[in-house]
């Protein structure tokens, strides 16, 4: 038997857990994303428990924005690669509207951060198919908007996963203006809506800027430089002093923060971060391919680069290299 969702207009806007929507029994709440709450739920008919989120309310009742999200839903579940979360269907009930997506459990980046950065080899295990995994969305119109390390799981078997596309725009150049899949905004400034998490936008989003894919070039060199050395490469007190050094402030390299790192590997994720997107990769994909190539010189032992600071001994003594 069908039971409604219980639906109070309060912080906790649904109740849902012991309900039914459709055939999706909700088990428990998983987690609050861009586009609205999260739940755990079994789809009854085919037996396989999956995610289940629930759009807000707003965008629900507003039919053009309904049109849009359904629109670019689609292209988000289009996406085919192993590295991102499947998104099985678009579906209403009950006069709520509702994504069911796969169910990916594990832990996020965001909580397998070592103080200090993560080692060489595992930044590569990491930060290779995360880029490859954006690459693809890139290639088939769609960014993200959203990167940060609560966004990218690892699942049990070890493999990354890109979630939560609920602030990803489809790039579409017959309809500009498409909206975002959320309508969640952290800020507004004069110039327009702020959507995104402050710490890891770019520049450009910081400003309400229109972006293009390059801004998830960005965020990825945000969480690449975190991934490094333990700390974000934006700093303030605040919000608005994170926006602030985001638009102001040119980032250590990561060499300082962590001397054992090759400097090629600040040279690109400095190259990410540069606040002119003009001055970025143009695309993940050339990000991804310089991540490979330095990966591969480093294990074949063709880059043989000495980090700063180290002492080379020669006959007269030692030098700094």
């Amino acid at each position: 038997m069908v039971v409604p969702a219980v639906y109070h207009e309060s912080t906790e806007r649904l109740l849902m857990i012991g309900k039914t929507l459709a055939h999706y029994e909700i088990l428990a709440k998983i987690g609050q994303g861009g586009m609205g709450e999260v739940y755990r739920a079994l789809d009854e008919k085919l037996g396989r428990e999956v995610a289940l989120k629930i759009l807000p309310t707003d965008m629900a009742q507003d039919p053009e924005r309904l049109r849009r999200f359904e629109r670019e839903a689609r292209a988000v579940a289009a996406l085919k690669h192993p590295n991102i979360v499947t998104i099985y269907s678009v579906e209403e009930c009950d006069g709520l509207h509702f994504l069911t997506m796969e169910l990916v459990e594990g832990k996020a980046l965001s909580q397998m951060l070592p103080k200090d950065g993560h080692p060489l080899n595992r930044l590569f295990d990491i930060a290779i198919p995360l880029v490859d995994a954006v690459s693809s969305a890139h290639a088939n119109g769609v960014t993200h908007r959203d990167l940060k390390p609560d966004n990218i799981m690892i699942d049990a078997d070890g493999r990354l996963r890109v979630l939560d596309f609920g602030l990803a725009k489809l790039q579409d150049r017959h309809d500009p203006g498409s909206s975002t899949l959320a309508m969640t905004i952290d800020a507004v400034t004069e110039e327009g809506k702020i959507l995104g998490t402050t710490a890891y936008m770019s520049p450009e989003q910081a400003e309400g800027k229109v972006v293009d894919s390059r801004t998830d070039i960005f965020s990825l060199g945000t969480i690449l430089y975190e991934m490094a050395t333990g700390t974000r490469p934006f700093q303030g007190d605040t919000g608005m002093s994170v926006l602030g050094s985001i638009l102001k402030d040119d980032p250590p390299a990561v060499t300082e923060s962590n001397p054992s790192l090759p400097r090629h590997l600040g040279r690109i994720i400095l190259r990410c971060l540069a606040k002119d997107p003009d001055r970025r990769y143009q695309t993940a994909l050339d990000l991804r391919n310089e991540l490979e190539e330095l990966k591969k010189e480093i294990a074949s032992g063709v880059h043989s680069e000495r980090p700063a600071g180290s002492r080379v001994r020669t006959k007269g003594g030692s030098r700094l290299w």
